[in-house]
C-alpha cells in the first residue's frame, strides 16, 4: 500500500502548468490513477483527493477509448474510502454526492460558458474531496500502466452562477427481441430556484441508439437534448435557453435495439449489461439556493401517463448517421497493449554493441552502435578528450527490416574501408586520416532525402551523410575532431540531432548545455540557446532532441533535470513533461498526440526502468509500458515507426546491448478538442 499511496501522489498532484495559455485567475489541477493495470473484465477502481478551494470552469480529460471504457468525477463530502485508492464500484461515503464530469469514447475538453463554475472545497458547497472513477473494460496486454484522468481548470473568482449535472438513470431491464424498446424517466421538479441547462451527455452501451430529454412546463414539452450514445460521448451545448421552474416536469428516454437478443437485458456497470444515462448539465443563481445539496438525480417514472401520451416523437427518433464520429468513438475490439515483439543482441549474425542511436529509413530501422567499442570511465579523461584515438573498424550503421518480428539486414555501413584495403606502410597513415568516421556513436538522423546527420560523442563532431551503395560519402562535417571545446568552431560529446525545415539542430549535451543550429546544406553555425541550470530552457545535460510531427518546434530529453522541454526552433519555452515518477530522461520522441519518455536509470533501486507516454501539449504522463521477457538493461533511445505501430528502443547495458522492439496494439483516433 505504501507503494500505491507513492504513486498516487506522483501521479494525481495538482499541477500548474508553465504552459500560459489559460486566464490569469486560472490554474490547472490534475487527479489521475496511480499506475493501475487493470486484473479483470470490467474493473472499477477510484482514487481520491481533497478538492482545492475554487470553481471549476473547464474540464480536460487524459484518457483514450482504447484502454478506458469511461471516467466518472464525482464531488464528495467524504470518499468512500480514506487510502486513496480502491477496487470496485464504490465512490462517496453516505453524505452528498455530486457528478461533476463523466467522460467516455473519446470525448473533447469542456469549457463551461462564462460566468458559470462548480464550486468545490468550500464549507457551504458539501465537497470536500474529488473522486475519480475509472471503468477498464478489460486487462491491458504486455506490461501497461495507466495514469488517466481529467484536468480540472480552476479559478478563485467566484462567478454569478453555480453549476451542477442531473443524472437520469434507469435500471429498468431491456426486452429481448425487439428493433425498438424505449426506456422512461421522469420527475417533477420541485425546488424553487429555477434551473437553466446549458449542455448534455448520453450514455449507453451497444445497445443504445438515441437518449434525448425534454421538459414540460405549462402543458409545453421543450427539448433539453438528444444524441446517439455510440458517438462521443462529450457534453454538448444547448444552443438554446431552456428554463425549469418548479412544478415542471422533467423526462428523459433511451431508444435500445434487443432484436439479436433472446434474454431480458439488465441495467448493470458491467459490459454485459446496458446503461441508460442522460447526464443534464445545469447552472442556477448563485445567490439563491442550493436546488440539490445531496445531489441531483432522476431515476423515477413520476407522472408517467403524461411521459407516455405526451413526450415528443421526435426525441425517440433515429437521429441521422454520423460515420466520422462513430469511427472516432469506436473502441478496440482487442485489448489495449505495448507487446514485446523482441528483444535483439544480433541481426543477421551481426553482434549489436551498445545501442546509442535509432533512425527510420524508408520504411526500414536504421541502428547507430558501437560495435566492440564500450563508453566506461577509461573511455575520457578529465578534460573530455577521448584516450584511445582509433576510430571503430566496424559497420556502426545497420539498416534493417522487419517482418513482424523477422529481421533482414539490409545494408551496413560506417567501416574504415580504406584502412583494410591498403595495407602498404606508405600509405596508412595517410589513408586512416582520410577515412576515419566513428570513434563513439550516439545520435544519428535520416531527412526525407535520404541524408544522414550523426553525432560522435567521441571525435566530438557533427557530420552529414550521403548513402553511396554500400559506402557513406561525408557532405560536411562540423566541429575540431578529438578536440573538445565550448566555442563557436568546437562541440562536446553532442549527443542528439535532428532535421527540420530551419535546420540542423544538435544537443550539446554533456558539457556544453546548449542547442546549437546548424545549416543543413553546408554545416555552418546560424544560431545556439539554452543555459546550464532547471528553469525554462535551462538544461542539465541534454541528451536527445527531435521534433514535433505537427508545429515544428522541438522536443529535448534535459536528462539529468528528469524532463523534456518542448522548445521552439529559437528556443522558445512552451511547455515541460516531468513526474515523481522518474528521475533523469535520457531519450524522448513524438508520434501523433503522445510523447514519449524514455529513463535511462531506475529512479529507485527497488524498481524496473519503465518507458512513459504523455499527451502532447498537457505536460502529463497518460500510461507506462515495460518488457515482459525480462527488465531493461540501460535503455538509451527510443524512435516510434512513421506509423505509429512499433516502438524501438536502443539498450547499451554492458555485456547486453539490445535492440527492443515492441508493437502498439492500438490507440483510437482523438476527437480534437
Amino acid at each position: 500500500m505504501r507503494r500505491l499511496l507513492f504513486l498516487l501522489y506522483c501521479a494525481t498532484a495538482a499541477s500548474v502548468s508553465r504552459k500560459q495559455d489559460l486566464q490569469p485567475d486560472v490554474i490547472k489541477y490534475t487527479i489521475q490513477m496511480i499506475g493501475y493495470s487493470p486484473e479483470i473484465n470490467d474493473d472499477y477502481v477510484a482514487v481520491s483527493r481533497p478538492a482545492i478551494e475554487g470553481y471549476i470552469v473547464g474540464f480536460e480529460p487524459l484518457a483514450n477509448a482504447d484502454r478506458i471504457h469511461h471516467i466518472l468525477l464525482f464531488g464528495c463530502t467524504e470518499p468512500a474510502h480514506t487510502n486513496g485508492f480502491w477496487k470496485g464500484g464504490e465512490t462517496c461515503a453516505p453524505g452528498a454526492t455530486h457528478i461533476l464530469y463523466a467522460w467516455a469514447k473519446n470525448a473533447p475538453s469542456l469549457n463551461l460558458p462564462r460566468n458559470v463554475g462548480f464550486s468545490v472545497g468550500h464549507e457551504n458547497d458539501g465537497i470536500r474531496y474529488l473522486v475519480l472513477q475509472v471503468h477498464y473494460a478489460q486487462p491491458f496486454a504486455g506490461d501497461v500502466r495507466d495514469y488517466s484522468g481529467v484536468t480540472l481548470h480552476i479559478t478563485q473568482k467566484k462567478p454569478q452562477n453555480f453549476a451542477a449535472v442531473l443524472l437520469f438513470a434507469s435500471g429498468e431491464p431491456i426486452p429481448p427481441g425487439k428493433s425498438q424498446v424505449q426506456i422512461n424517466m421522469s420527475c417533477e421538479y420541485g425546488g424553487n430556484t429555477e434551473l437553466h441547462p446549458f449542455a448534455f451527455r448520453t450514455h449507453t452501451h451497444a445497445m443504445g441508439r438515441v437518449v434525448s430529454a425534454y421538459y414540460k412546463h405549462e402543458g409545453v414539452w421543450t427539448k433539453i437534448g438528444a444524441r446517439n450514445p455510440q458517438w462521443p460521448q462529450l457534453f454538448e451545448m444547448i444552443p438554446t435557453n431552456p428554463v425549469i421552474k418548479k412544478g415542471d416536469l422533467m423526462a428523459a428516454t433511451c431508444r435500445f435495439d434487443s432484436h439479436d437478443k433472446k434474454v431480458p437485458v439488465q441495467m448493470g456497470s458491467m459490459g454485459v449489461n446496458e446503461m441508460c444515462n442522460f447526464y443534464m448539465m445545469f447552472y442556477w443563481d448563485a445567490s439563491e439556493e442550493n436546488p440539490f445539496p445531496w445531489g441531483a438525480m432522476c431515476g423515477f417514472q413520476e407522472r408517467s401517463d403524461e411521459v407516455r401520451a405526451g413526450y415528443p416523437k421526435e426525441g425517440t427518433q433515429l437521429l441521422p448517421s454520423r460515420p466520422d464520429l462513430e469511427h472516432h468513438a469506436a473502441q478496440s475490439k482487442y485489448p489495449f497493449g505495448i507487446i514485446e515483439m523482441g528483444a535483439f543482441t544480433n541481426i543477421d549474425g551481426v553482434k549489436l554493441g551498445q545501442v546509442a542511436g535509432l533512425t527510420f529509413y524508408n520504411g526500414n530501422l536504421v541502428i547507430f552502435h558501437r560495435a566492440g567499442r564500450v563508453w566506461n570511465q577509461n573511455t575520457f579523461d578529465q578534460y573530455n578528450v577521448l584516450l584511445d584515438k582509433t576510430p571503430i573498424n566496424d559497420d556502426v550503421i545497420l539498416i534493417v527490416a522487419f517482418n513482424g518480428n523477422k529481421t533482414r539486414l539490409v545494408k551496413k555501413l560506417g567501416r574504415n574501408k580504406y584502412v583494410i584495403d591498403y595495407v602498404v606502410a606508405l600509405f596508412r597513415i595517410v589513408c586512416q586520416q582520410f577515412a576515419s568516421r566513428f570513434y563513439l556513436p550516439h545520435g544519428i538522423y535520416m531527412d526525407k532525402d535520404g541524408f544522414l546527420y550523426t553525432t560522435d560523442v567521441g571525435s566530438h563532431m557533427v557530420a552529414k551523410w550521403k548513402i553511396d551503395g554500400n559506402d557513406l560519402q561525408l557532405v560536411w562535417q562540423s566541429g575540431q575532431k578529438l578536440l573538445p571545446d565550448s566555442d563557436k568552431t568546437h562541440f562536446c560529446k553532442p549527443a542528439g540531432v535532428v532535421k527540420t525545415d530551419e535546420g540542423v539542430f544538435v544537443a550539446d549535451g554533456y558539457c556544453n548545455n546548449r542547442i546549437v543550429q546548424l545549416n543543413s546544406e553546408t554545416g555552418n553555425r546560424e544560431n545556439e540557446f539554452g543555459l546550464p541550470g532547471n528553469g525554462p530552457a535551462q538544461f542539465n545535460l541534454p541528451h536527445d532532441i527531435v521534433s514535433m510531427p505537427t508545429g515544428g518546434h522541438l522536443l529535448v530529453a534535459d536528462r539529468e533535470n528528469g524532463r523534456v522541454q518542448e522548445l521552439s526552433t529559437h528556443g522558445d519555452f512552451i511547455i515541460e513533461w516531468a513526474s515523481g515518477l522518474f528521475s533523469n530522461i535520457y531519450s524522448t520522441d513524438a508520434q501523433d498526440d503522445y510523447i514519449y519518455l524514455l529513463p535511462g536509470r531506475a529512479s529507485r533501486e527497488s524498481e524496473a526502468i519503465r518507458a512513459f507516454v504523455g499527451r502532447a501539449g498537457t505536460g502529463l504522463i497518460e500510461y507506462s509500458f515495460a518488457p515482459t521477457s525480462r527488465p531493461f538493461g540501460q535503455p538509451h533511445v527510443i524512435r516510434v515507426s512513421p506509423d505509429g505501430r512499433d516502438i524501438f528502443i536502443g539498450d547499451i547495458a554492458n555485456g547486453k546491448s539490445t535492440l527492443w522492439m515492441f508493437r502498439v496494439r492500438q490507440h483510437a483516433v482523438m476527437v480534437p478538442s
